[in-house]
């Protein structure tokens, strides 16, 4: 449960349908899982609020933006699905799926960076929290859109 509660507190960082409501409710997607993977990332601190192993997928819509770096037409849908870690002594797996942060582009939503920001639990329901959180990490991205993930071939040659 302390677990259940530090998450929630978490997503403050994540984001909220609820600010997502003023424009149409923001959901978890249905086809997600038919999303672009764009990238991963594993958060192993315990005490961070973040811990997890991250997924990142992207729709269709955003997809060309991501790969040239541009900024992201409207319906753009990012969603990170993130799972609880088992394992140790360096031999990290997947566990359940602890929450879904999702962005959606809505250039109508100024005061958040031009995206609704909206965090589910595992049965696709909202946790309703401040999308504020989200831009002080996102923030450091305003260059690229306030997305923080970037296509591989950033670190090749060109």
């Amino acid at each position: 449960m302390k677990r259940i509660a530090l998450l929630a507190v978490a997503l403050v960082m994540i984001g909220t349908a609820a600010m997502a409501g003023k424009e149409g409710e923001l959901t978890l997607p249905d086809d997600w899982r038919k999303y672009e993977h764009i990238g991963s990332l594993v958060i192993t601190d315990q005490t961070h609020d973040l811990y997890g192993i991250h997924h990142f997928y992207i729709n269709d819509k955003g997809l060309q933006a991501f790969k040239k770096g541009e900024v992201y037409p409207d319906g753009t849908i990012i969603v990170d699905s993130v799972y609880k870690i088992e394992g140790s002594g360096g031999i990290l797996n997947e566990g359940e799926i602890a929450f879904f942060p999702v962005m959606k582009k809505n250039s109508k939503m100024t005061e958040t960076g031009g995206w609704e920001w909206g965090a589910f639990d595992p049965e696709g329901n909202s946790l309703g929290l401040d999308p504020q959180g989200c831009m002080a990490c996102h923030e450091a991205a305003k260059d690229r859109d306030y997305v923080l993930s970037q296509p591989l071939f950033r670190h090749t040659k060109k």
